[in-house]
């Protein structure tokens, strides 16, 4: 019996010094990513606006911003890619931040490929996932409301929770406030012809 509990001790060992390999391992591969994101040129990347900082959300928390029309997927270096957001990113995820993803208009050449999201969400340190409160996907389609459920359920099921999709910017505005963030005009003129204006005019009175 004890032969069997002693064993059993040595194999959660093991077990539990395969998993820090793993984390040093990762990490290692992590920074060396960051390194290269803070050398390289990556001007070309980050003229496209398609990533930026804005302000804060209702709870204080960092809101950043990615715009989808502006990522032309096919005509991008998608490793450079990864390298801003990793350059954009790291000191933000180190404390709590939301995304905020404007899919308005975008079409076939803007979408990107889930094993490029899954690639970023294996590269990235554990701050990100860990420190990434919500994100707010901004208006959706029927087929990318499937596209997300599929691969936050099978792919990585960790964010699930954390996706919410926004009809509207009005609802957007009620964890949002519209001067914390920076808003594409081509996505305010859509939500006005599909939504009606965010701030009705009000009549003076004269």
């Amino acid at each position: 019996m004890e032969g069997d509990v002693d064993k059993q001790r040595r194999l959660a060992l093991q077990g539990h010094m395969s998993g820090l390999a793993l984390q040093k391992q990762h990490q290692r591969n992590y920074n060396r990513w960051l390194s290269r994101a803070r050398t390289e040129d990556l001007s070309d990347i980050a003229a496209l606006k398609a990533l930026y900082q804005s302000g804060v959300d209702n709870c204080g928390r960092t809101v950043i911003v990615i715009v989808g029309r502006n990522i032309p997927v096919q005509l991008i270096d998608m490793e450079k890619a990864l390298l801003y957001f990793i350059h954009m990113m790291d000191h933000v995820a180190a404390k709590d931040y939301v995304l905020v993803y404007f899919h308005t208009l975008t079409g076939e050449h803007n979408h990107l490929d889930s094993d490029f999201l899954k690639n970023v969400y294996d590269v990235v340190d554990a701050k990100y996932k860990k420190n990434l409160k919500a994100v707010f996907f901004v208006h959706p389609t029927f087929r990318s409301k499937v596209s997300t459920w599929f691969f936050t359920t099978f792919t990585v099921s960790g964010l699930k929770d954390k996706v919410h999709h926004v009809d509207s910017l009005h609802q957007l505005f009620t964890v949002i406030s519209p001067d914390q963030i920076e808003i594409p005009p081509f996505v305010l003129n859509y939500d006005a012809r599909e939504n009606g204006p965010i701030f009705p005019s009000q009549s003076s009175g004269l």
